[in-house]
């Protein structure tokens, strides 16, 4: 009887996860595959909304790894990422995957990489070759260099891969996996969600995701400060939802707390990725620099006030204005969003480059029929 191949897929931030669901469920399903799954970082911890119970009531968990991560600091993150390095080579040389699949751009993602490339396990990549600025990017582009097999978003993105010296057998343009689960997921039924919310059709609803910008870390409860007062004086309906793991998350939790008792915001650790996606169908604006509202959001016409620069350089469409952090200017922009009609209407029109949402499909056609073995574990440079 033929053996299956073994993907190893692991997951340490809530929307890599979802992004990652309809892949995982198409490997399980696979009659040439069978999948394990190791959930890490931020999905173990209370204050990040403990996701790790989101995880198991879809999809069977191998096993879970804390990082022990003390605090937010730089030096608390690099520690972390030390301590996924030696758990991961642990659990990898226990259970021998024959390809580790990973997403994006984390610290946890970049030292389980480390961990596959000395146990000679092959390694493949979503969403490289993005521009995605803060720390995360140079570390996107070293775990591109670990790669060997490459499934980038757009074809701008798989065009840096190529000039990064990558075999061109080994890039396979497949769109963002985000985009799979507005298409093949279960999103929540819309009436729900708005009752859950409180969202109402004639009113605007904000939803608002910031995360820290690593590279000024110290900065972040100042940088969301600037955010919350701008929202907060629109007394509007406004959706606030706790950021990820990268350090400076304190700074913005502790901004979005002093917030907690206007009665127009709600605060939320987590939001199920399906609640998620309806949210973005209601919302009236996205505002923020989550990926999310330069990916995802262009599929709704859903207008997105960017602010500062954590997104710099990435890849956007026209349904995006980018701010500083201003809180005069992020009112402004969300003025706009919400009430140029010209604007709104060019957001509805919008073609996004970050596929159908298929890309789950292709990923699994082709790790189904990878070769394992010397050629796709020896890399060489093109030049």
């Amino acid at each position: 009887m033929k053996q299956k191949k073994h993907i190893c897929l692991i997951s340490g931030k809530r929307g890599g996860f979802g992004a990652m669901l309809p892949t995982m469920e198409l490997i399980n399903s696979s009659s040439e595959m069978k999948l394990s799954v190791i959930a890490t970082d931020q999905h173990l911890y209370e204050k990040f909304g403990k996701t790790i119970d989101e995880l198991k009531s879809k999809i069977q968990l191998t096993c879970s790894i804390d990082l022990e991560q003390a605090g937010d600091s730089n030096a608390d993150r690099g520690e972390a990422v030390g301590v996924c390095l030696q758990k991961m080579s642990r659990i990898l040389e226990k259970i021998k995957p024959d390809i580790l699949l990973v997403i994006g751009d984390r610290g946890e993602v970049f030292a389980s990489c480390i961990a596959a490339h000395n146990l000679r396990i092959a390694i493949a990549h979503v969403q490289g070759g993005d521009i995605s600025g803060s720390l995360d990017e140079p570390v996107r582009h070293a775990i591109t260099k670990l790669a060997h097999i490459h499934f980038p978003s757009t074809e701008l993105s798989a065009s840096r891969i190529l000039k990064m010296g990558e075999e061109p057998w080994r890039i396979h343009t497949v769109g963002d996996t985000h985009i799979d689960q507005i298409f093949s997921s279960n999103p929540a039924p819309e009436h729900l969600v708005a009752k859950k919310y409180s969202i109402t059709a004639d009113k605007p609803t904000l939803l608002v995701l910031q995360h820290s910008d690593s590279t000024v870390s110290n900065d972040s409860y100042i940088q969301m400060q600037e955010t919350m007062n701008a929202v907060c004086s629109l007394g509007l309906r406004t959706i606030v939802v706790y950021p990820c793991s990268d350090q400076g998350f304190e700074g913005i939790m502790r901004s979005i707390e002093n917030f907690r008792n206007f009665s127009h915001i709600s605060i939320h650790k987590n939001i199920p990725a399906e609640e998620f996606i309806a949210l973005q169908k209601l919302a009236s604006c996205f505002v923020g620099n989550s990926s999310a509202g330069l990916i995802e959001a262009p599929y709704f016409g859903l207008p997105t006030v960017n602010v500062g620069d954590r997104q710099i350089g990435r890849e956007r469409c026209a349904n995006v204005i980018d701010v500083p952090y201003d809180h005069h200017l992020i009112k402004t922009a969300i003025d706009k969003s919400l009430y140029d009609k010209s604007f709104r209407a060019c957001c509805s029109k919008i073609r996004a480059p970050f596929g159908d949402g298929q890309a789950c499909r292709k990923i699994v056609d082709i790790l189904e029929n990878t070769s394992l073995g010397s050629k796709l574990l020896n890399k060489r440079m093109t030049y």
